[in-house]
């Protein structure tokens, strides 16, 4: 069975590492695990009910922001958070919020006690153990269309935002995260050892401006992190290690619709200065993971309260039409130094969560 996936064309499950949790993010075909290689293209056909829409515009654009972008607090509930953070930023970037959808919430809640009760992690059950309800997302629900996972020790999880917000700052699950699906299921399960939170995302809307871009950083954003600690499968730095497993820059991204494919794409990111900054660019031309998002990941942690300015060009492809790329916009970093994930909340002696 075909999936649309948002983020890659060749790689069913998409695991991510960090040092104090592990991430999993998989969209896709059906089938496979964090390790399997089938692929799975995007389908390129217009007659597609759930295809977007042919735009008239004769170049991407970016979506534009939310006029008043809103917050999200921890209130001491994972699964609650977790919804309000995901459709807070998707209304802060432009995108219409999910809707919380009972069947994919079920097949969240079933992995996660699976997870959980098996002190383990990643997308995929093994038959025979407490709790198995299905091999990948895919054959435990069938409207599951991709998932994002976190699991491991729970002083990993300082805060009820904590896991949301650190699967989103991974650029990879971003990409998944702000893909234009129309529905979520979000659940957490915790025990005084072992904690676990998932996202299984479905649906497709039956139009879509595929001439849209969806930036992150957003236009205008403010307080925005000014590092991230770079430990995500697929490794962005496998071309520079050095960089592995340490803090970087906050990661930036832009993706189109799903179903889109991203060429020759290139990012010129300066201060206010004038001044460039160099970054680690993944693309779809270098990276078999990627089809309609790209990233930046900055070399060297940002400024605090600064500004950023962003210049992406190349060419948007898919549903009948070719778009050249050429879109800028500027962010603010946070007044201080600041990272959303749990590197260096566990400590040595404990085991480590993985997403």
């Amino acid at each position: 069975m075909n999936r649309i996936s948002a983020i890659s064309k060749a790689r069913f499950g998409l695991a991510v590492i960090i040092a104090s949790a592990a991430l999993a993010a998989c969209g896709g075909g059906g089938g496979g695990s964090d390790q399997s290689t089938n692929t799975n293209s995007n389908p390129q056909n217009p007659s597609n009910p759930s295809a977007p829409s042919k735009p008239a515009a004769t170049a991407a654009t970016l979506l534009q922001p939310s006029a008043t972008p809103q917050t999200v607090t921890a209130s001491g509930h994972a699964t609650a958070d977790g919804i309000a953070f995901v459709n807070t930023v998707r209304q802060n970037v432009g995108l219409p919020q999910l809707l919380d959808d009972a069947t994919l919430k079920q097949v969240s809640q079933n992995h996660t006690v699976y997870l959980v009760d098996n002190m383990a992690t990643g997308h995929n059950e093994t038959a025979g153990l407490p709790g198995y309800t299905g091999q990948s997302p895919f054959t435990r629900g069938s409207t599951v269309e991709g998932e994002v996972v976190v699991a491991g020790d729970p002083l990993a999880f300082p805060t009820s935002l904590t896991p949301v917000q650190a699967l989103f700052d991974a650029p990879y699950h971003r990409l998944l995260m702000l893909g234009n699906w129309t529905s979520m299921g979000v659940a957490n399960t915790t025990s005084a050892t072992w904690q676990a939170f998932s996202i299984d995302f479905g649906g497709t809307p039956s139009t879509t401006d595929s001439s849209k871009l969806v930036a992150y950083p957003y236009p205008a954003q403010a307080d925005v992190p000014t590092q991230w600690f770079a430990a995500e499968n697929p490794n962005p730095f496998a071309t520079h290690t050095q960089f592995e497993n340490s803090y970087v820059g906050y990661p930036i991204t832009v993706q189109g619709a799903m179903g889109t494919k991203l060429t020759s794409i290139s990012f010129v990111v300066t201060d206010s200065g004038g001044n460039s900054i160099q970054c680690q660019q993944q693309t779809p031309d270098n990276d078999t993971e990627l089809s309609n998002g790209a990233m930046c990941i900055p070399f060297a942690p940002l400024k605090a309260g600064a500004t950023y300015n962003v210049h992406v060009t190349g060419v948007l492809t898919g549903y009948g039409v070719v778009l050249p790329v050429d879109v800028s916009w500027q962010f603010q970093t946070s007044q201080v130094a600041v990272m959303r994930n749990m590197m260096g909340v566990v400590p040595q002696q404990r085991k480590l969560p993985q997403f």
